[in-house]
Order: structure tokens, then C-alpha cells, then sequence
């Protein structure tokens, strides 16, 4: 009984430290990071990107869909969270199953995030094109997102 004990003491003790989690902070270096760990953004730095987000165009809505993901950089072998999207040009509702194209993951650093901007990659899976989207919240609560064709 008490190997037993010993042993799932020594899994749970194991299982915590190769799982870590520190604050993605300004100014970090990115040479100096430790592999396997989560380097989670603060939460209100993201979460006022995240939900769906439209406009009318000509009769038809265009819906972008932002959500955030915790990803792996293989590059780098740490994990950080990233806001990624969907989007959809439709005249009826968009319910994000049939779509027209997905962004990437979002190419921002904390000081761009503070201010409230965000760039992603975008791939246009109906006329198989990439473009980045410069995403912006405004003052006054609505956004504003510009696409530059990359191609």
C-alpha cells in the first residue's frame, strides 16, 4: 500500500512540474524561454477580441467569428494562446459550418494587443488566396478590419 501511495504521489508531483504556466509579460525575451511551458496572455488583454463580430455589405452580412486557442510553437516547443477566426459572406445567417475561409493565427505582440489591434493571416479557401486582416476595437466599442490581398 505504500509503494502504491509513493508512486501516485510521484505521478501527481511529476505531472505538475512539466506542466507550467507563467505570465506572457512585455519585454520577455524569447531566447530565454523554457520548453514545454504555457505562456499564457492575460485575459483581458484577448478576451475583448473574442466573440462575433458583423456588418451589412451590399445585402449580405459579412460575420467574423474570433475566438482564443492555446497552440503550440513548435519552433520554439513552448505553448501560448492565440486568437484565431472565421469568417463568412452570406446573405443569410452565417452559422460557421460552411466557410468561406479561416484566419490564422493572429501575429500580434502585447503592445499591439494594449492598444487594441490585432493582425491575422487569412486564407480564402473559395478563391484560394492568402491576405493578412489588420482587426481593430475602437473607442467606442465597434471594430474595424482592413484586408491587404498578400498575392
Amino acid at each position: 500500500m505504500k509503494t502504491l501511495i509513493f508512486i501516485l504521489a510521484l505521478i501527481l508531483n511529476f505531472g505538475y512540474t512539466s506542466a507550467q504556466e507563467k505570465l506572457l509579460e512585455k519585454g520577455m525575451e524569447s531566447g530565454k524561454v523554457e520548453k514545454g511551458t504555457y505562456y499564457k496572455t492575460q485575459d483581458n488583454l484577448l478576451n475583448k477580441f473574442i466573440g462575433v463580430w458583423q456588418n451589412e455589405i451590399d445585402g449580405k452580412t459579412f460575420s467574423l467569428k474570433i475566438y482564443k486557442e492555446k497552440t503550440l510553437l513548435k519552433s520554439h516547443g513552448v505553448y501560448i494562446d492565440v486568437l484565431k477566426g472565421l469568417y463568412c459572406y452570406s446573405t443569410v445567417k452565417c452559422n460557421f459550418d460552411n466557410l468561406d475561409a479561416s484566419l490564422r493565427r493572429s501575429e500580434s505582440s502585447i503592445e499591439m494587443l494594449e492598444k487594441g489591434k490585432v493582425e491575422f493571416r487569412v486564407k480564402d479557401i473559395k478563391l484560394e488566396k492568402l491576405a493578412n486582416v489588420n482587426f481593430e476595437i475602437l473607442d467606442n466599442g465597434s471594430a474595424k478590419w482592413v484586408l491587404f490581398s498578400r498575392f
